[in-house]
């Protein structure tokens, strides 16, 4: 798809789909079987490579997987997650660093294999939970300094796949893995991720509107604002994820957009891309 096509061919970025129960079960199945497929085939000199979790090398990022789908086998599990989230967060933290950091120190001592028997154990119970079970739970609503309030279920029905896709990513960028992507599967992970994009450039966009136009397989274009575009931030899919998720810098970020149009405009938005994984 030429550039010029693909401003041809804008969707309305708010009036991407939500997911159903049974989408968010699909996605959360081939994120997590991708993921695997992955870690599976990692060399052991792979698991203690860096990566751009600058505080987690492979390892790291997978106890921190084993730890998530753990906390989605039963109800015990869950409400001990919940209870470290709601911990005080000290200055400069997120809620869930602390979340984190407990899942990645209560397996710091496990192997590979270990860590993978832990998620072929956990990962489709939780799935399957996180899908259509927890329902006392799916209405409770928190606030989050980035993803702002949501309730427990967007965090089961989105951030789960998200959050595993985004950390398969990591570990090929790390290991030299190839990232397979799909237009079906990771084309959906992505719109998702630019639908939450738009709904927190609001308030910094006010009447204005921009395009975004991600290339290659995951990718497409989408009008982000209320009215008639006055910019264009053209981007990588990877990249732009990457980006939106904290790992490149602002500075590394515009290194890898084009921003066409109104350069003002454009920097401010660009400058906010920060969603949820």
């Amino acid at each position: 798809m030429t550039f010029a096509s693909s401003l041809s061919n804008l969707v309305d970025a708010e009036r991407i789909p939500y997911v159903t129960a049974d989408e968010a079960f699909s996605l959360m199945q081939t994120s997590f079987e991708r993921f695997m497929q992955v870690i599976e085939s990692l060399n052991a000199d792979d698991w203690t490579k860096p990566t751009a979790c600058t505080d987690w090398n492979v390892h790291d990022i997978v106890a921190h997987q084993a730890g998530g789908y753990v906390s989605g086998i039963n109800y015990k599990e869950m409400i001990r997650v919940i209870r470290l989230y709601t911990r005080k967060v000290r200055p400069g933290r997120l809620p869930e660093d602390t979340v984190n950091e407990f899942q990645v120190k209560e397996r710091a001592d496990k192997s590979p294999t270990e860590l993978i028997t832990e998620l072929r154990q956990a990962g489709p119970s939780a799935i399957q939970n996180w899908a259509y079970q927890f329902r006392l739970i799916k209405p409770i609503v928190t606030s989050h300094p980035i993803g702002g309030v949501k309730s427990q279920r967007y965090y089961m029905w989105i951030i789960h796949s998200r959050d595993t896709w985004m950390h398969r990513l990591d570990i090929c960028r790390a290991t030299g893995q190839r990232f397979e992507q799909t237009r079906e599967h990771d084309g959906r992970i992505n719109e998702l991720v630019v639908l939450d994009l738009a709904q927190s450039l609001k308030n910094t966009l006010g009447k204005r509107a921009l395009n975004l136009v991600l290339t290659g397989i995951a990718g497409g274009a989408w009008k982000i604002g209320l009215t008639e575009p006055e910019a264009t931030i053209e981007m990588d899919t990877l990249d732009f994820n990457i980006y939106a998720s904290g790992r490149f810098n602002h500075e590394e970020g515009l290194t890898r957009a084009k921003l066409l149009g109104d350069q003002t405009l454009a920097r401010l938005a660009f400058k906010n891309f920060m969603v949820l994984y």
